[in-house]
């Protein structure tokens, strides 16, 4: 309500707004570089972008000022309304119809929709300046009662850009003509896919008034922006390109061009939390898209957050180490900086909200303390006020002190499992409280193994062992390793390195709370399905390759709260299903150890 009181009071100042799926913050800042030249400007700061804050950059804005520049976001249906009611723009600026909040608006059409009100709200005396290489923003004209400016590659485009180059360590720069006049425009920016927003600031600043040559010069002072495409280098010689912002999936194939062009000793690849999939093939799949082109271009490449797993059955044959897989950004960034050297080029591609990826630059000079990875803060951590209070990620194995240690020294008489030695690793939570539990039912399974193989169980440090022979002579090791279930990964990976077994000895057994209640199923390989004991084990070992019996705990009625009944005792109508359900997990599990059932009849002293 006080923007719009104050509004009518800024006759001298030309109000333009900026929206598109993605290049309005680098658009805005450029623009408004361009635009100090010829008066004062305000514009919107950072990205804030939602209705209230236009309202307070309106707020603001005082009479003196020649310009005001302001980003628009669309979220959903209805977004715009409200900021064009106060805004009244002479001039706006469309970038690019993509793929952002897909979801909200099931098509890009109905979000150019929502975008072409921008247009649409302008007066007679207004200006649209449009990409004439998006046929969505360029059917945006016919909207317009002024007048419209095109611009782009296209030869259509009243502002065209030829000779566009940027391979790193090269900025973008692109010559630019309009009408008689053609500059060489030389920029900061990184990455051939920035020069549709510096082609819209340009045309704006030449809607406003200003020249071509006057526009060039004002570009060629402007720094990238912090996350879009933002090159830091260390002080030891690494070079990180922060495109950390956002990441929705039809946006991240630029980004890997870039790094395919670009001139460097090795090339990093890091992917975080990706968004927008749109229709089609599910998150994994898409994941594993992304992984096997970065794989092509990248010396090293690294996926972190709740999908990173899914990508591990990517790997290429002989190339195995250099992808790696990591749930938290913590652990990402201690091998990512014990890992770099100079002369690297790191590009970090992830959602702020929710990775917070310049936290991998920020460790290097000991400039972060919150690992956290569930504050869904918006900002930037070197602008967090908490940055420097100590804490880890929920759920990260760093959080547990005995984890990381080594596991003690064994007796020489203890030895090694055998190459041909199998492994059936049951999962769960090592408590009694936890006993009869669906998040123990891979325990419960190990347990009725060792049972009938007339195995006894022993503690070596973090693990139970039993360990034996069937009766065709061939050697099981049972595991169960002394770690809460999330830990499992750790506690099995330091196992597997005092006794020298590999992840192609394993069979896994654990629950399924998306499978009903008495189903058993094998799997040789894959993701973790959000199971997060699993996810740990593919994370410690950086492989999906492990064979799988999962057991299903899914109950009839539906479930209140997940994490609560994966945790509490199985009713008592329950236990019996959950009975059969082990007995047939017993012979599964055997049967990808040793392609049978037959027990053992004798067991080994380890």
């Amino acid at each position: 309500m006080a923007a719009r009181c104050w509004r009518p009071l800024l006759r001298k100042t030309a109000f333009i707004g900026i929206t598109g799926s993605a290049g309005k913050t680098t658009a805005k800042e450029l623009l408004l570089g361009v635009l100090s030249a010829k008066g004062k400007t305000i514009g919107t700061p950072e990205s804030l972008n939602v209705p209230a804050e236009v309202a307070r950059l309106v707020l603001r804005t005082r009479p003196q000022h020649d310009f005001c520049v302001t980003e628009i976001g669309a979220a959903r249906a209805g977004s715009l309304d409200l900021p064009l009611k106060l805004l009244q723009p002479t001039v706006c600026i469309v970038t690019v119809i993509g793929d952002d909040h897909l979801s909200s608006y099931a098509s890009r059409e109905a979000i150019a929709q929502e975008k072409g009100k921008l247009v649409a709200c302008l007066p007679k005396t207004g200006t649209a300046v449009l990409n004439a290489d998006d046929a969505l923003v360029r059917a945006m004209a016919s909207k317009c009662a002024g007048k419209v400016l095109t611009y782009g590659t296209s030869a259509e485009a009243d502002i065209r850009a030829t000779e566009v180059s940027a391979i790193w360590p090269d900025r973008l720069a692109l010559t630019v003509a309009y009408g008689d006049e053609q500059v060489l425009v030389q920029s900061q920016l990184c990455g051939p896919h920035l020069a549709t927003p510096l082609l819209g600031a340009v045309a704006g600043g030449i809607a406003a008034g200003l020249s071509l040559r006057e526009c060039a010069d004002g570009i060629a002072s402007i720094a990238p922006f912090a996350g879009r495409m933002q090159p830091v280098s260390t002080k030891d010689g690494v070079t990180f390109i922060r495109d950390d912002f956002k990441a929705p999936l039809w946006t991240v194939d630029a980004c890997l061009q870039f790094m395919s062009t670009a001139r460097a000793k090795r090339k990093i690849i890091v992917v975080g939390t990706l968004s927008d999939f749109g229709a089609g093939v599910g998150a994994p799949e898409k994941y594993a898209r992304i992984a096997r082109r970065a794989q092509e271009i990248a010396d090293i490449t690294v996926f972190v957050g709740p999908w990173a797993s899914h990508v591990l059955k990517t790997r290429r044959p002989g190339f195995e180490d250099a992808l790696r897989v990591f749930t938290h950004v913590f652990e990402a960034a201690q091998y990512i900086n014990s890992a770099t050297r100079e002369g690297d080029l790191v590009l970090l591609k992830g959602t702020n909200k929710q990775d917070h990826l310049l936290r991998i630059v920020m460790a290097r000079s000991n400039d972060i303390a919150c690992w956290r990875n569930d504050c869904l803060r918006d900002s930037f951590c070197n602008d967090c006020p908490d940055r420097t209070k100590p804490s880890r990620p929920q759920g990260s194995r760093s959080n547990d002190p005995a984890i990381g240690n080594e596991l003690a020294v064994l007796p020489p008489g203890q030895r090694p499992i055998q190459p041909e030695e199998q492994v059936i690793v049951g999962l769960g939570n090592p408590e009694p409280k936890f006993v009869d539990t669906p998040h123990n039912v891979g325990y419960a399974a190990a347990d009725r193994i060792a049972a009938s193989m007339g195995l006894r169980w022993e503690s070596h440090a973090n693990a139970w062992m039993a360990r034996g022979t069937t009766s065709a002579g061939k050697a099981v090791c049972l595991v169960k390793v002394q770690q809460p279930m999330n830990h499992t990964g750790a506690g099995l990976k330091q196992l597997a390195d005092t006794f020298a077994f590999s992840s192609a000895q394993c069979v896994l057994l654990y629950d399924d709370l998306d499978m009903p209640m008495g189903a058993v199923r094998t799997r040789l390989r894959g993701g973790a399905a959000g199971h997060r004991g699993v996810v740990s084990v593919l994370e410690a070992f950086q492989t999906d390759e492990f064979r799988r019996v999962k057991i299903g705990v899914k109950p009839a009625e539906e479930i209140a709260n997940r994490a609560e009944y994966v945790l509490a005792p199985f009713p008592q109508g329950a236990r019996e299903i959950m009975g059969q359900s082990i007995d047939a997990a017993e012979k599964r599990a055997l049967e990808l150890a040793f392609g049978s059932t037959k027990k053992t009849v004798s067991s080994a002293a380890l």
